[in-house]
């Protein structure tokens, strides 16, 4: 029977009152400790359904022991059956060793709504002889379940799914975040959750979402802006230098390939301060964001092949005016290359994308499935640029916070050198490292964790770490976890779909998550095909072929 705190009618009960106690501490280091405890009171707990004590005889679970000052909560790593005589190992399991992990340490708060106040981390380690208790909801509450303004909620918290679980909304973005698990676990759907909390919470956001497969736009179409190669406007003076090379270029390895580098630099600053008549040429650089004609490009390497003594050099100047004029000509490439998108509309692309104003659509989706494969990479990598740099350079009153979120991170941040993502990897990884300084968060969302670049995961402060059956990637997320609790990860092969390890900087301390469900109209699209039931059906119509035929020549759905 817990006690209650008799100080004042006013006060809440405490839950740091001592209930009936299942083991005593009998080993403890700095980073877990070891219980011996008695079966027969764990089997007792377990029977109890009205009782206000969590169970604490399975893997996961939450227990606490009793210190100076307060509780030390911790979670349950292993359970292995101790025999205290040798006679002992015959018969029925009389005491189970249960080892475990640090969460933090609990002090009385007689006006905290659970009379408890929790941090992370440790100040008052237990002692051998030290008792073990289980936890009530109470205690669950007050680490895991608050709910202000900075928090959101996600799902409820295992083993018994009654506490919500809440993150930390500052904390998660400020040091950016992943989603990382097996195919079919429920990323996606983790997004949207995600997402839709905040912008719940905040519906004057700015997130931009970059969707590969054309996943979101159902997800947030009541909230959000999509882009697609149809509405999408990138001009093609917004690229950078190194966005040039490799649109114009690529990254062949040929012998005149650092000669077409150099005649393309010396065109695009050319044509850059031709443009910019308001600005001082000194000021302008390669990388300038000013809008150029393509029509300049062309007539500057004919002037220039004209003045050539040596005709062996025109190789070089005719393959850059080649790739030039067939960019120009090739429709997949109008939403970058259109001869509309010569002037200034730099303002228009920002608004739009970043959704200055929101106008209640917080979300941009970028589908990049239409967009040509031999370009993806520059185009990933000019928004993210272009989040960046606008970030950078707002300042004052106006300045707001930007989430970017890049789904399939394994293609556009690899941990490959040997890539042809280079830009785009190189402007997410600069995200990854500077982004928090100047208001710009990333979340990274992979299923192959050991491909994506370790130096952008690192960064990510909070990682919801969904089931992952491969080693390797076990291995790679445990490598970058913020913090390594060896129970926690334990358990990422067990895991069921739409349940989640969360731990890091979003969190109080690491909790195992059972992720709310969301409804129809608010999940991504791609979900797993019923081949039982589509299998069983005939078409007889076969005019949607046409259609299909169709959309792919048009490049669009």
């Amino acid at each position: 029977m817990m006690l209650k705190n008799k100080a004042s009618d006013n006060q809440p009960d405490t839950v740091l009152e001592i209930p009936k106690e299942i083991g005593s501490i009998t080993l403890v280091n700095g980073n877990d400790t070891v219980a011996l405890c008695d079966v027969n009171n764990l089997k007792i707990a377990m029977g109890m359904d009205d009782s206000p004590l969590l169970p604490a005889g399975q893997i996961g679970a939450i227990v606490k022991i009793k210190v100076n000052k307060g509780f030390v909560y911790a979670t349950v790593r292993e359970l292995v059956r101790h025999d205290v005589r040798t006679e002992d190992s015959i018969g029925p399991v009389k005491h189970i060793m249960m080892y475990l992990d640090y969460l933090g340490q609990g002090l009385r708060a007689p006006y905290a709504p659970t009379g408890v106040s929790f941090d992370r981390g440790i100040t008052d380690f237990p002692v051998p002889g030290q008792l073990v208790y289980e936890v009530s909801y109470d205690d669950l509450e007050a680490i895991f379940g608050d709910n202000d303004t900075n928090h959101f909620h996600i799902g409820t918290v295992f083993p018994q799914h009654m506490t919500p679980a809440s993150i930390k909304t500052d904390s998660m973005l400020g040091k950016h975040f992943a989603v990382l698990g097996s195919t079919g676990t429920g990323k996606s759907c983790t997004v949207a959750l995600l997402i839709h909390r905040i912008v719940e919470r905040m519906p004057k956001g700015h997130i931009i979402i970059l969707d590969p497969h054309d996943e979101y736009a159902s997800a947030f179409k009541d909230c959000g802006k999509h882009f697609d190669i149809s509405n999408l406007r990138l001009p093609y003076w917004m690229m950078n230098f190194e966005e040039h090379v490799e649109m114009f270029i690529g990254r062949t390895d040929s012998a005149e390939r650092e000669v077409e580098v150099d005649i393309l630099r010396r065109c695009i600053y050319a044509a850059r301060v031709d443009a910019a008549t308001s600005l001082q040429s000194e000021k302008i650089t390669v990388n300038s964001p000013i809008p150029y004609k393509l029509s300049f490009i062309l007539e500057f390497l004919d002037n220039s092949m004209g003045k050539l003594d040596n005709p062996d050099s025109l190789a070089s100047f005719m393959r850059v005016k080649a790739k030039v004029e067939e960019l120009r000509r090739d429709v997949r490439f109008a939403f970058m290359f259109s001869g509309m998108l010569a002037h200034d509309n730099l303002k228009d692309v920002i608004k739009n994308l970043l959704r200055f104003p929101v106008e209640d659509k917080p979300v941009s989706t970028i589908d990049l499935s239409g967009v040509p494969s031999e370009i993806v990479n520059v185009v990933v990598s000019m928004i993210s640029r272009l989040v960046f740099d606008f970030a950078v350079w707002t300042k004052g009153d106006n300045s707001r916070p930007i989430l970017l979120v890049c789904e399939e991170a394994h293609r556009y941040v690899p941990n490959s050198e040997n890539t042809v993502f280079v830009s785009a990897r190189k402007s997410i990884e600069r995200i990854a490292k500077e982004g928090r300084k100047y208001g710009v968060s990333l979340g990274l969302v992979s299923q192959r964790p050991a491909d994506v670049s370790e130096s952008a995961l690192s960064q990510c402060g909070t990682i919801f770490a969904m089931r992952m059956n491969n080693e390797r990637d076990q291995s790679f997320v445990e490598h970058v976890m913020p913090e390594g609790s060896k129970g926690t990860l334990a358990a990422l092969s067990s895991l069921q779909n739409r349940e989640a390890l969360v731990v890091g900087e979003g969190v109080r301390a690491p909790v195992r998550v059972l992720l709310d469900k969301l409804d129809e109209n608010k999940r991504p699209s791609g979900g797993n095909p019923s081949y039982s039931e589509d299998w069983q059906k005939e078409i007889e119509d076969d005019s949607f072929i046409v259609d299909t035929i169709e959309n792919w020549r048009n490049q669009g759905r």
